[in-house]
């Protein structure tokens, strides 16, 4: 076990001419919190390093070979279910698969709601049953989760039993919130 929590993440990517697309900024939303509340800038005692990183190909792989290999690397995988996209949901299949016998892999799913949208009709019925975070952006560009803080504490604790199986003396930030 390494020193290092990945929170890796599937959605679709950017169209053309998009700076940066909701399913990508509520993931580095999430993704910023967490790092924030196992951080202590002020005087160094805890080292947690959290990092994020996006489901792509490296070079010198193939595609599903990298793709694996970052699932794999993981302990968190965010997927956003907003879009019907074929890539997340091979994406989506893999990480579920590779969950099965990794004990510190954690898969959640989300999706922007967008007033009168349903979910995608095309979504695979085997992922029907999970739970899925929504989030919406408001009208002030901010991104909001409507889940009671479901996502985030789910996050934490994936973070705090990783941790605590690294060393004994884990004690994290604002253990109380």
């Amino acid at each position: 076990m390494k020193n290092q929590f990945t929170i890796s993440s599937a959605y679709q990517w950017k169209k053309e001419g998009e700076k940066i697309n909701n399913s990508e900024r509520a993931i580095k939303h999430i993704y910023k919190i967490i790092k924030s509340r196992f951080s202590d800038n002020d005087n160094k005692k805890f080292n947690y390093n959290i990092n994020y990183r996006k489901l792509r190909s490296s070079a010198g792989r193939t595609m599903l070979k990298s793709i694996i290999k970052r699932i794999e690397d993981s302990q968190v995988v965010i997927i956003d279910l907003t879009t019907d996209n074929k890539n997340v949901f091979i994406e989506s299949g893999i990480a579920l698969a590779l969950e099965k016998s990794n004990d510190f892999l954690s898969i959640y799913f989300i999706r922007e709601k967008i007033d009168g949208k349903k979910l995608p009709e095309g979504i695979p019925s085997d992922l029907q049953g999970y739970f899925i975070s929504e989030y919406i952006i408001d009208k002030n560009e901010k991104i909001i989760f409507k889940d009671n803080n479901s996502l985030r504490m789910s996050i934490e604790s994936d973070v705090k039993e990783y941790f605590n199986q690294i060393t004994t003396n884990f004690n994290p930030i604002n253990e109380t919130d």
